[in-house]
């Protein structure tokens, strides 16, 4: 019988490939939730894991260990998407410049054609 968390996990796995199939999300994150269902599903087979875990990391109470991973998972993830957006904001800048000298090169040429057509 799948209990929660597999349930949870295989959930997640469909949705991704789901996402995936319609192009809404990208290979690269979708790697990422693939990873997280993984441990969803190997935390939910092996609860006995997460005890032993605990007992080696030197916590006590075995499910705060649930939640410390839990939050820096969240933390590495909240990173990765702030290095994506600041190299996006990046290139964004970069392209408005591009865009904004060449409109100025296309208004210099038209001046140019206006000017020979003109004969001045």
């Amino acid at each position: 019988m799948l209990l929660f968390p597999e349930i949870l996990a295989i959930a997640m796995v469909v949705l991704i490939l789901v996402l995936i199939r319609r192009d809404r999300l990208p290979i690269s994150h979708s790697l990422w939730w693939l990873t997280v269902s993984a441990l969803i599903a190997v935390l939910g087979l092996f609860p006995g894991l997460i005890d032993r875990l605990a007992g080696w990391v030197g916590i006590a109470y075995p499910p705060s260990l649930l939640f410390m991973l839990a939050i820096l998972t969240l933390l590495v993830k909240v990173l990765l998407e702030d290095l994506e957006v600041a190299t996006n904001r990046r290139r964004l800048l970069r392209l408005a410049q591009k865009t904004a000298m060449l409109e100025e090169e296309i208004r210099a040429l038209r001046r140019d054609i206006d000017k020979r057509r003109t004969g001045r």
